[in-house]
Formats: C-alpha cells, sequence, structure tokens
C-alpha cells in the first residue's frame, strides 16, 4: 500500500477515536470529604484528543475551570531529571534506584521530593519518589509501590505541611480503531491520572482517582495558597 495511503488510513481511525473518546473527570467518593479538609486550590491541568482541560479542586469538589479545543504549545514543566548526572548534587545513594525527572523543593527549602526509576542511566520510568530532608541528606520516606503507575508530577502546599503526588496509567486503546492503528504502527495509548496528597513526613492522606480515557497528552498539578475569586 501507498505510503500517502496509509496515512490517510491513520489519521482517519485517529479522527474516529478522537470522537469517539469522552475523557472522564471525577473524585472518588471517599476522597471528597478529606479533600474538603485540604486548605488552598488545588489545580490541574491535561491535555490530550488534541484538547485542553484545566481543573480546580476546592472544598473537596472538582471544577471545570477552562477548556479549549487544541492544547496549549506545552504544559509546564516541573524541574526535570532526564539522566542520573542531572540530579541535584550530595544526595544520598539509593540501592537499585537512580533520580528521575520530575522533583520539587518545599517553599520552606526543608525538603525535597524526587521521584526515582529503576537503575537504567535514565532509560526507565518514574514510578515512586523519596522525601529528603536537604540539611541532613536524609531520606525520611521513599513509596515503593511498584506497580504499573508512573509520576507524571509534583508539587508542594504553599505551606510546606503537605504534598502532592500526579501519578498516571497508559495501556493500549482495545477499541477498533485503536487497534487498527497497532497494526499500522501507531499504537495508541490511553491514560489515567490519581492524584495522591502526603504530609511532609510521607503518611498518605487522600488518594483518588481525577482522569480517565485521554488519548496520549500529560498532566500537571498546581497548589495556590487561598481560593481565587470566582472559584468553587
Amino acid at each position: 500500500m501507498r505510503m500517502w495511503k496509509i496515512k490517510i488510513i491513520y489519521l482517519f481511525l485517529t479522527l474516529i477515536m478522537i470522537a469517539c473518546t469522552n475523557p472522564q473527570y471525577e473524585l472518588d467518593e471517599e476522597a471528597r470529604g478529606k479533600l474538603s479538609e485540604i486548605p488552598g486550590q488545588i489545580e490541574l491541568e491535561f491535555v490530550g484528543s488534541d484538547k485542553y482541560w484545566h481543573y480546580s479542586i476546592v472544598n473537596g469538589k472538582l471544577s471545570l475551570q477552562m477548556t479549549k479545543d487544541y492544547p496549549p504549545a506545552h504544559l509546564e514543566m516541573p524541574p526535570y531529571i532526564y539522566f542520573p548526572d542531572e540530579a541535584p548534587k550530595d544526595l544520598p545513594k539509593i540501592q537499585g534506584f537512580e533520580y528521575h525527572g520530575p522533583y520539587r523543593l518545599s517553599p520552606d527549602k526543608a525538603l525535597i521530593v524526587l521521584s526515582i526509576s529503576l537503575e537504567t542511566k535514565g532509560a526507565s520510568v518514574a514510578k515512586d519518589f523519596v522525601l529528603i530532608r536537604r540539611e541532613k541528606k536524609e531520606i525520611l520516606f521513599q513509596r515503593k509501590r511498584n506497580n504499573e503507575y508512573f509520576v507524571e508530577d509534583l508539587v508542594w502546599s504553599p505551606d510546606s505541611s503537605m504534598f502532592a503526588v500526579l501519578d498516571g496509567s497508559r495501556r493500549r486503546s482495545l477499541s477498533i480503531p485503536g487497534i487498527a492503528s497497532y497494526l499500522f504502527g501507531h499504537p495508541v495509548d490511553v491514560c489515567k491520572y490519581y492524584l495522591s496528597i502526603y504530609d511532609r513526613k510521607g503518611n498518605l492522606l487522600v488518594n483518588t482517582k481525577v482522569a480517565s480515557g485521554l488519548i496520549g497528552g500529560g498532566g500537571r498539578v498546581f497548589w495556590q495558597g487561598k481560593v481565587k475569586e470566582g472559584g468553587p
């Protein structure tokens, strides 16, 4: 088959998949009550299926703030480590793991949370993270879930008392257009995202699914100290 015909078929299948996919944004019922006790306003941005979504969480309620037909040029990237030698210096060694992006320094400069991956010289995906006391170079907490999730983004609360982790998971689309795209050499990923909030000792406070059914794309999380005017 001629290359231009393959491209047209792939574009057609991709458009069908996008048209048939309706991303879902919601909080787990159990998490809503816990999130209502979390101060400030948590912002979530997602891109996928040639669209952009901006949501906020205030008082345990997830509200759509804005959507666009096309994503912005890029989502704001947190400090990121692509290769081990890009990590902040003088961090403690972790047997079997290496530091990986993203990472965030707490506003009070006392703590730093960094995602980690298996020790593969940057070729792995960050699935867990460590919490480190900067002054003593001491690991306070290391998450060891070893599952299918990967760390998409991290953010601290403005008062440094908590931090949020945006985890993601990907799977190959099992729809008819998705299978056809795979056969043509252009596999399509369907993504889910989960939000977890920890205190500054690494204790898990909240965990909830926030988005599912996104075609490709990515996500970011931000934390405002005060609820914006006009917010929920």
